[in-house]
C-alpha cells in the first residue's frame, strides 16, 4: 500500500531554526507572527510551499469535478476525443518573484489512487515525484514579468485513445486521484528550474470505458447482468450549519444609551446577513439544492445545525434594536459611523440592517419547517473551558438554549445532543456540564475502543461515568470540510501527518479535495475496500459501513455557490441510488457499535495550537481563572437589579451579552486556521488568540466599570453636628439604566451611634440622598471618622468605603449662645413692656398708638 511516496520526508520535522524565526514573545500583548518566507519554506521542507520565490500557481476550474463513466457525474460541459472523457485543469500563474520569468510551462500529472476513503487526503502533501503519470509541458507564457499573472490549461483524456500515442490518465478503474499541476520556468540570467506546483483530486466514481478502436463499430463493454445487485447505498447524513465569527460584544450598561443595544466588533455579521452575504447563501444554497435532483432526499438527510447566540442576535435585530459598531474606542452607527454618544440619547435604528435580519429569518424559518434542527454550543465555545469554569450560568448559556431556538424557528431542535466545535470532548466533559446520558457527535479520532485502539465511525457506547453515547464521523471528510472556503482550518482531530498550510492551496483546489472526500465511501462501497471492520464479518452491507456523517466546520467560509455544488453532488448521488438518506434522528437512536469505550484525552498526540492559552502564564490568572472572576461580577450585577421596579424590564437585555462575552472569548472559531497546522510558532490560530484575549481583557474591564456606575457621594469632607443627634448626609448614584438595590454598611467609633441603613431602592441613571440618624455621647469638640461602605445584595463590595469626618462636642458653644439669645430677648421685652406702661413711646411704635 503506498500511503506516503518520498518527498513527504522533508516536511515531516520543522526545523528548529524556523521555530526560532517565527517565534514571537510572549503570547498576549505581542504582534502577530510574521509569515513564512521563501527561505524558511524551503528549509522546512513544506508541501506545498506557502511561500513560493519566484512563481505561484493556483487551480480555478476542473472539469469533470467527477468522472462518472463516460459522463461527468452531473457536471454537462466535458470535453471528449474519441470518445474518451477528457480531464481539464484552468487557473493562473503569478510571478512573486522580483526577476522576470522566461519559458513558463505548465504540465498535468497525477498520483497513484487512494487506497481508501480514510487515505484521500495523504497525496496532498506529497511532493512532485510522486505523481508519475505525466503529461506534456506546454507553454504557458514566453515572458512573465514580476507581479503579472497569465491563465492556463492543461488537458488528457482520462484513459488510452487507440490510436494516439500521446499521453492519458491512465484511470481504468474507480478511486480518488491526486492530480497536480506543475509549472516550470527559467529566471532571467538563470537556469530552468521547477517554479512550484498546485494539487487537488479527482472522484472517478465509474471508469470510462475502453474507446472503440478505429474501424470498430461494436459496441465496447458488456452490460453486468441483470441478477447481479450493485453495491449497498452508502448512508448519507449532513449538518448544515448556520453560526458567524462572534463579533458581538457586551458594552457597559448605559454607555450607548439608556436602551438596549445590538454591540458589534465589526461589521462582518452585517455583512454575513446581506443579500449576498455568507449565511444568506448557506440558507439559499440548501434551499435551492432541497429542490433539485435528489432533494427530497437530500432534505431528509440534513439538519440544521444553528448557533443560537447568532439567532438571538439576528432576532434583536430584526425586532428593531439599534445596531452599533463598538472597537474599543467607542461607539458608532454601522451606517455612517457616526459616533453614538449615551448622554445625548439613545443610538438610531438602521432599517437596512433590520430588513437584512428579518429576510434572513424569514428564508431560515421556511427551510427549517417541517425539517431536523439541531443545536449548537452558543458562540462555538469551548465546551471544556466550560465544564472547567464550573458557572452554571455559563453552562446554561452554552447548551440550554433549545427553547429559544424553538421560540424563533417553530422548531423543537434535537433533544440530548453535544456538538463540540472542535470535533472532540475530553473525558468527564459531558458529565460536569450535565449532559451524562446524551449523545456527543465527535470525530473518531475523539474516541477509543475498550483496547486503546481508534475506531472506525460508528456509534460508540461510552463507560464510566460520562455514560451516553458519542456518534463519530470521519477526520477526513471532516477535515477535508474544514479546508474549504475562506478560513480553512486543520482542526484538532486531523491526521498530523497530512495537515499544511492551506493557504497555499486555493478555495477551488480545497473545494474539490472535499467533494472527493465525501465521495470516497461511495467509491469504497462499489469497490469492496471500506475500511470499516465489520466488512469481514460477512455483512452485505458492510461496505457501505457507518456511510457518510459530513460535519462542516461551524462557521463555514464557503459562499453559496461552493454550497450548492457540495449539495449538488450529493444530490446526484441520492438520486441515482448509491447514497440513502439517514435523518441524524434515527442515527442518534441506532444501536451501540462500539461497545464500552470512551472518549480520548488526546486524540492525534500531536501538539493542538488551539489549546494555548494566552493567560497562562500572566500574573493576573489564567483564562478559567479571569472568566470566573467576570462572571462573578456578571451575577452581582444581576443581584443589583430592583425587580418590583417595572422599569427594570430591560435589565436582562443589557446584562446577558456580559455572559455571552465569556462565551465569545473561548470560542473555538479560528483556533487553528493559519500556519501550518501543527505549531502556533508559525501563527497558527494566532489571530483568534489574540481576539480571544482582548476580548477576555475587555470583559473583564467592562464587568468592573459596570459595578462602578453605583457608588457613593460625600457633600463634603468634614461634618460638623449641630446637636447630639444630628443626621449625617449621604448620596448615593445609580449610573445605570435600570433600578438598583444595594446594602450600605456603617462603621462607627464606640461614642457615636449611627442607625443602619440597609437595602435601599436607587432609581435608574439618578441618585438618592439619604439622612442618616446620628447619636454622639462625646464631648468637646472631638473629631471622628464614619466609614460607610456599598454593597451589592450578594455581598459583593460595589465601590470604595467612604469617610466621613465627623465633628462631634460644638453643640455646648450652640446651647449657650441660645439662652445668652433666649436672656436678651426676655429683657428687651420687659423694657418695652415697662415704657409702655409708664406712656412713654417707643420709636418703633411710632404710628401705631393704640
Amino acid at each position: 500500500m503506498n500511503r506516503r511516496p518520498g518527498g513527504r520526508l522533508l516536511r515531516a520535522v520543522v526545523p528548529v531554526s524556523l521555530c526560532a524565526a517565527l517565534a514571537s514573545a510572549p503570547l498576549w500583548g505581542v504582534p502577530p507572527v510574521r509569515a513564512v518566507t521563501p527561505e524558511q519554506a524551503i528549509d522546512a521542507g513544506y508541501v506545498p510551499n506557502p511561500a513560493p520565490a519566484l512563481a505561484r500557481i493556483t487551480i480555478d476550474d476542473v472539469t469533470p469535478r467527477v468522472l462518472d463513466g463516460a459522463g461527468a457525474g452531473g457536471q454537462l460541459a466535458v470535453g471528449t476525443v474519441a470518445g474518451v472523457p477528457t480531464v481539464t485543469v484552468s487557473g493562473t500563474i503569478i510571478n512573486v518573484g522580483d526577476v522576470p520569468l522566461e519559458s513558463v510551462d505548465v504540465r498535468l500529472q497525477r498520483g497513484p489512487r487512494a487506497p481508501d476513503a480514510e487515505s484521500v487526503r495523504e497525496p496532498l502533501v506529497w511532493s512532485e515525484p510522486s505523481f508519475p503519470v505525466q503529461g506534456e509541458f506546454l507553454r504557458a507564457a514566453v515572458t512573465l514579468a514580476p507581479g503579472e499573472s497569465v491563465p492556463y490549461r492543461v488537458s488528457l483524456p482520462a484513459r488510452e485513445i487507440p490510436g494516439d500515442p500521446g499521453p492519458d490518465l491512465q484511470l481504468t478503474e474507480p478511486g480518488v486521484y491526486p492530480l497536480l499541476v506543475n509549472v516550470n520556468g527559467t529566471p532571467e540570467g538563470g537556469s530552468p528550474a521547477r517554479l512550484d506546483d498546485a494539487r487537488t483530486l479527482l472522484p472517478v466514481l465509474e471508469a470510462p470505458p475502453p474507446a472503440p478502436l478505429p474501424g470498430d463499430d461494436d459496441e465496447v463493454g458488456a452490460a453486468a447482468p441483470a441478477d447481479v445487485p450493485g453495491p449497498a447505498p452508502v448512508p448519507l447524513t449532513v449538518l448544515w450549519p448556520l453560526a458567524a465569527s462572534p463579533s458581538r460584544i457586551a458594552l457597559v450598561p448605559g454607555e450607548a444609551g439608556p436602551e438596549p443595544v445590538v454591540a458589534l466588533t465589526d461589521g462582518s455579521l452585517l455583512r454575513d446577513l446581506s443579500e449576498d452575504g455568507r449565511l444568506s447563501g448557506l440558507v439559499r444554497a440548501a434551499s435551492a439544492a432541497f429542490d433539485g435532483p435528489g432533494g427530497g432526499d437530500l432534505r431528509r438527510a440534513t439538519c440544521l445545525a444553528v448557533d443560537p447566540d447568532l439567532l438571538g442576535t439576528v432576532t434583536e435585530i430584526a425586532e428593531g434594536r439599534p445596531v452599533v459598531i463598538d472597537e474599543g474606542n467607542g461607539s458608532r452607527d454601522p451606517g455612517g459611523g457616526e459616533p453614538v454618544d449615551g448622554e445625548a440619547g439613545s443610538a438610531t435604528v438602521d432599517e437596512a440592517v433590520v430588513g437584512d435580519a428579518s429576510r434572513w429569518l424569514d428564508e431560515l424559518r421556511a427551510l427549517a419547517e417541517g425539517g431536523c434542527v439541531v443545536t449548537l454550543p452558543a458562540a462555538q465555545a469551548d465546551l471544556d473551558v466550560v465544564s472547567a469554569v464550573g458557572s452554571t450560568s455559563l453552562t446554561s448559556a452554552a447548551l440550554d438554549r433549545s427553547a429559544s431556538v424553538e421560540r424563533i424557528l417553530d422548531v423543537a431542535p434535537v433533544p440530548d445532543v453535544l456538538i463540540p466545535a472542535s470535533g472532540t470532548l475530553a473525558p468527564g466533559t459531558a458529565q460536569r456540564l450535565g449532559a451524562s446520558g446524551g449523545t456527543a457527535i465527535v470525530a473518531a479520532p475523539s474516541t477509543r475502543t475498550d483496547t486503546g485502539l481508534v475506531p472506525p465511525t460508528g456509534v460508540v457506547g461510552l463507560a464510566g461515568p460520562d455514560g451516553g453515547r458519542a456518534l463519530t464521523y470521519s477526520a477526513t471528510v471532516g477535515a477535508s470540510l474544514a479546508a474549504t472556503g475562506e478560513m480553512p482550518e486543520n482542526p484538532r482531530y486531523s491526521d498530523p501527518a497530512t495537515r499544511y498550510w492551506l493557504a497555499a492551496d486555493s478555495p477551488v483546489a480545497r473545494l474539490q479535495d472535499a467533494r472527493a472526500a465525501l465521495l470516497a465511501p461511495v467509491i469504497d462501497a462499489a469497490t469492496g475496500s471500506a475500511t470499516n471492520s465489520s466488512a469481514a464479518a460477512g455483512d452485505d452491507t458492510a461496505v457501505a459501513g457507518q456511510g457518510v456523517l459530513a460535519v462542516p466546520p461551524q462557521v463555514w467560509g464557503v459562499d453559496e455557490e461552493s454550497a450548492n455544488s457540495l449539495l449538488e453532488t450529493l444530490g446526484d448521488q441520492l438520486s441515482t441510488g448509491r447514497m440513502r438518506a439517514v435523518p441524524l434522528s434515527e442515527r442518534l437512536t441506532g444501536p451501540v457499535t462500539i461497545p464500552e469505550g470512551s472518549l480520548a484525552e488526546d486524540p492525534t498526540g500531536a501538539v493542538d495550537p488551539g489549546l494555548a492559552d494566552p493567560f497562562a502564564d500572566d500574573p493576573g490568572g489564567d483564562t478559567v481563572r479571569r472568566l470566573a472572576g467576570s462572571l462573578s461580577g456578571t451575577g452581582t450585577l444581576r443581584s443589583l437589579v430592583d425587580t418590583s421596579d417595572p422599569t427594570s424590564a430591560d435589565a436582562a437585555a443589557h446584562l446577558d451579552p456580559l455572559v455571552g462575552d465569556a462565551l465569545r472569548a473561548i470560542s473555538e472559531t479560528g483556533r487553528r486556521a493559519g500556519g501550518d497546522g501543527l505549531t502556533f510558532e508559525t501563527g497558527t490560530g494566532a489571530a483568534a488568540r489574540d481576539r480571544g484575549a482582548t476580548r477576555l481583557a475587555r470583559l473583564g474591564e467592562t464587568v468592573t466599570a459596570s459595578l462602578a456606575r453605583v457608588d457613593l457621594l460625600t457633600p463634603g469632607s468634614v461634618f460638623t453636628m449641630a446637636s447630639p443627634n444630628s443626621p449625617l448626609m449621604l448620596v448615593t448614584r445609580n449610573a445605570l439604566p435600570f433600578p438598583v438595590r444595594v446594602d450600605v454598611t456603617v462603621t462607627a467609633p464606640e461614642d457615636i451611634t449611627v442607625d443602619p441603613v440597609g437595602l435601599i431602592q436607587i432609581p435608574a441613571a439618578g441618585s438618592r440622598t439619604l439622612q442618616v440618624p446620628t447619636q454622639s455621647d462625646s464631648e468637646g469638640g472631638v473629631r471622628h471618622t464614619v466609614v460607610f461602605a456599598l454593597h451589592g445584595p450578594d455581598g459583593t463590595r460595589l465601590s470604595d468605603p467612604v469617610e466621613l469626618s465627623v465633628q462631634s462636642g460644638g453643640y455646648p458653644v450652640a446651647q449657650g449662645f441660645a439662652i445668652a439669645a433666649a436672656a436678651l430677648a426676655l429683657v428687651l421685652g420687659g423694657r418695652r413692656y415697662l415704657r409702655y406702661r409708664r406712656g412713654i413711646l417707643d420709636p418703633a411704635d411710632e404710628g401705631h398708638r393704640p
